[in-house]
C-alpha cells in the first residue's frame, strides 16, 4: 500500500524587509512559530506557500524570507501573488521553477496526487486582481493533459475564481474564470481539488463541482464584512496553516491553529469538565 502524502499549506506571509512590521505584526517571528509548529505534525513531505510572499515586493524582504526558510528540513513550493513581482523574486530564488514563458508554475507528479502550482500574477494592468494570460491556460491545459489519470490533481492558484460574498475582495479576484473553465474543458479534466490564498479568509465550498479551499492568511485577516462594498478592512485573527493528507483517492485538510498556546486537556476527566475557568484546564 502507498504511503500517504502529506504536505502544508501557508499563504500570505506579506513578508517585509527585516526589522520592518506590517500592521504592527512581525512576518518573521509569525512564520518562525508556523514553522516550529510544522516539524511537530506527524509527516510533511513539503511545505507550499500560496502567494503574496512579500507585501511591497522588496528584494530585501524575497531575501529575508529565504533566510527564515533555509534551516527547513522539507522541499518548499513557492508561488506569486498579487504584492509579488517576478524580477525580485527571481533574484533571490533563482532555482525556483519557471516554466518556458518566464512564469513561476509548475506539475508536481507524486506517487498519491498530482500538484499544478499556476502563477496568477498579473504584472500588466494596474489593479490586484489576477489574470490568466493564453501561455499560462495553455500551460495549464498541458499540465492537466499529463498528469497521471490514476490520481487525484490538486491546482494550486493565488487568486480564486469566484465571488465569495466579501465584495472588496471579489472586485480583485481572477478576471478569467470563463477562460479557466474553457482550458479544463480542452484537457478533458478538471482538478479534483482547488487551493487558494488571497481572500485572507479560511472559506470552503464548491466551484462548477470541484470542491475548493481557501487558505486563511499566515499575517493579518480580512474582517468578514459579508455583502458589504467599500474597503477591505482587516482583523487581528490568529493565523494557521493546513495539513493536507491524500491517500486511497481521499483529500484530508486539517486547518492548524499553530498560534494557540493554550492548554491541552483530557475530555473524559470529570475534573477537567468542573474546572471554574478554562485557565484552570492545564492540569488536567
Amino acid at each position: 500500500m502507498t504511503a500517504p502524502l502529506r504536505f502544508a499549506v501557508l499563504t500570505d506571509l506579506h513578508f517585509v524587509p527585516a526589522g520592518q512590521r506590517l500592521y504592527g505584526f512581525d512576518p518573521r517571528a509569525v512564520l518562525r512559530r508556523a514553522l516550529a509548529f510544522l516539524t511537530t505534525l506527524p509527516q510533511v513531505d513539503f511545505l507550499v506557500i500560496a502567494g503574496d510572499l512579500t507585501d511591497r515586493a522588496e528584494e530585501a524582504a524575497y531575501a529575508s524570507l529565504r533566510a527564515e526558510l533555509a534551516a527547513l528540513p522539507v522541499p518548499v513550493i513557492l508561488m506569486l501573488g498579487n504584492h509579488d513581482a517576478r524580477a525580485p523574486f527571481r533574484a533571490v530564488f533563482p532555482a525556483a521553477p519557471r516554466d518556458a514563458s518566464g512564469f513561476v508554475q509548475g506539475l508536481h507528479v507524486f506517487a498519491q496526487a498530482s500538484l499544478i502550482t499556476l502563477d496568477t500574477l498579473c504584472e500588466a494592468e494596474e489593479g490586484h486582481h489576477g489574470r490568466l494570460c493564453a501561455a499560462r491556460l495553455a500551460f495549464l491545459e498541458q499540465a492537466l493533459r499529463a498528469a497521471p489519470a490514476d490520481r487525484p490533481v490538486l491546482l494550486f492558484q493565488h487568486h480564486p475564481p469566484m465571488d465569495l460574498a466579501i465584495p472588496p475582495m471579489d472586485a480583485i479576484r481572477l478576471r478569467d474564470a470563463e477562460a479557466e473553465l474553457a482550458a479544463f474543458a480542452r484537457a478533458g479534466r478538471r482538478p479534483d481539488y482547488l487551493f487558494m490564498g488571497h481572500v485572507h479568509r479560511p472559506i470552503a465550498g464548491l466551484w462548477h463541482g470541484i470542491p475548493f479551499h481557501v487558505q486563511r492568511a499566515l499575517m493579518h485577516q480580512v474582517h468578514h464584512a459579508f455583502d458589504r462594498p467599500g474597503r477591505i478592512l482587516g482583523a487581528a485573527e490568529a493565523p494557521d496553516l493546513a495539513w493536507v493528507s491524500v491517500a486511497g483517492g481521499q483529500v484530508l485538510i486539517h486547518d492548524c491553529s499553530f498560534a494557540y498556546d493554550g492548554p491541552v486537556f483530557d475530555l473524559e476527566s470529570a475534573e477537567a469538565a468542573a474546572v471554574a475557568t478554562p485557565q484552570d484546564l492545564g492540569r488536567f
